[in-house]
């Protein structure tokens, strides 16, 4: 029995045993499509008034019989007997596919991840964050476009209320995937995959200011003030076109402070660009391998937005990249409207009988295996403001 596969995310796709099918009658297709996505048993005569709305009930019953004629023909095994019809199964005045015969449909796949992710309204476990990244980015991929786009019957018919009925459940659908795949991460500092999603979601609804803010926050924690201000212009126009209305206070200020940034940039003294003067989203190294601690912070992040202040200790062995986790996590809670406070930390030194006790401030030390130092640094976090010792102190192990 062969393989029946149906894409209806986009244009439809009909493949049976590997090669593409093609309708002689477009009622046909419509019916196996329907009968696909639907499932179970069907009565006749509802399909009758269906799919043929305007004709007479004899004419209706005629023509479904010839639509199940040509499925049975396309979907037709030479080696099955002329009494087992593949596919489609008919008993008494019911029709429906056969559910034990081999059938892949990109909505099982889609549908899978959009239950997988409402489930959580919270970021997932570190166990089960990357075999959910995995299997939305796999269900979004098979989107190629709104539900059976560009198909339609015309004639008043009932197909076409159900077409659109399940466009927009499915467009819904999709919209939770991509707000929850870009929440997830961004949560895990993968600013780059976070925002191909929302600039696949601000494409799919251009009007969703919410989508358009965090791709904006998305833009100015990578230093792209420029291209958060493009953003922004789009859904400007968008909403001014489509509803004769304007941005949010909310998004409103959020430009205005994305003008600033890109002001400041543009007045700024020009001078050689290194790793130590870029700032820590134009690093050329990607945030590899702190992807869990970055997701700690931003939780705690959410915490004190939700008002309950937190405290936080990075510590390890010099030269692993806490000062880096740290300054990426501040520029992603800037971009969060949240006002960044910074502090040096200075560790006294003993005197060394050659001269006085010296203050050392500015900087995580290297050479951590001399003395055993280990570095540590502090991000407080309060409702609307994040504090960071951006330049910690050394502690030192017994």
């Amino acid at each position: 029995m062969g393989l029946l596969r149906l894409n209806v995310l986009g244009p439809p796709e009909v493949f049976h045993d590997g090669s593409r099918l093609t309708f002689a009658l477009r009622k046909a297709q419509a019916l196996l499509l329907y009968l696909a996505v639907e499932g179970g048993m069907h009565q006749r005569r509802k399909l009758d008034a269906f799919l043929w709305p305007d004709s007479e009930p004899h004419e209706a019953r005629a023509a479904l019989r010839n639509a199940i004629a040509l499925l049975r023909r396309l979907l037709s095994d030479p080696e099955a007997s002329p009494s087992h019809h593949i596919h489609v199964l008919s008993l008494h005045d019911l029709l429906s596919l056969d559910p034990h015969a081999p059938v892949e449909l990109d909505l099982d796949v889609v549908l899978h991840a959009w239950k997988e992710a409402h489930k959580l309204s919270t970021l997932p476990s570190e166990e089960h964050h990357a075999a959910l990244v995995t299997l939305v980015q796999r269900a979004i991929a098979l989107v190629r476009g709104p539900f059976l786009d560009g198909f339609w019957l015309g004639e008043d018919a009932p197909f076409d209320a159900w077409r659109e009925q399940q466009q927009r459940q499915w467009q819904m659908r999709l919209l939770l995937l991509l707000d929850r795949l870009s929440f997830w991460q961004e949560a895990a500092g993968e600013f780059e995959p976070a925002r191909a999603t929302l600039a696949r979601w601000v494409a799919l609804d251009p009007l969703a200011e919410e989508a358009c803010r965090r791709l904006m926050r998305i833009s100015l924690a990578r230093g792209d003030a420029a291209a958060a201000l493009q953003v922004y212009a789009s859904l400007q126009a968008h909403l001014a076109e489509a509803l004769q209305i304007t941005p949010s206070p909310e998004t409103v200020a959020l430009a205005e402070h994305s003008r600033a940034l890109a002001a400041g940039r543009r007045s700024a003294t020009v001078r050689p660009i290194t790793a130590e003067s870029r700032p820590p989203s134009e690093l050329v190294a990607p945030l590899l391998g702190r992807s869990t601690a970055f997701r700690h912070l931003v939780g705690r992040f959410q915490q004190a937005r939700a008002g309950q202040p937190q405290a936080v200790l990075v510590m390890g062995e010099a030269g692993i990249g806490k000062t880096r986790l740290a300054s990426e996590f501040v520029a992603w809670s800037r971009a969060q409207g949240a006002e960044v406070l910074r502090g040096h930390a200075f560790e006294m030194l003993p005197a060394t009988g050659r001269g006085p006790a010296r203050a050392s401030g500015g900087g995580e030390r290297a050479g951590g295996s001399a003395g055993g130092r280990v570095a540590g640094g502090a991000v407080a976090l309060a409702a609307g403001t994040t504090g960071a010792l951006s330049r910690p102190a050394s502690s030192h192990r017994g």
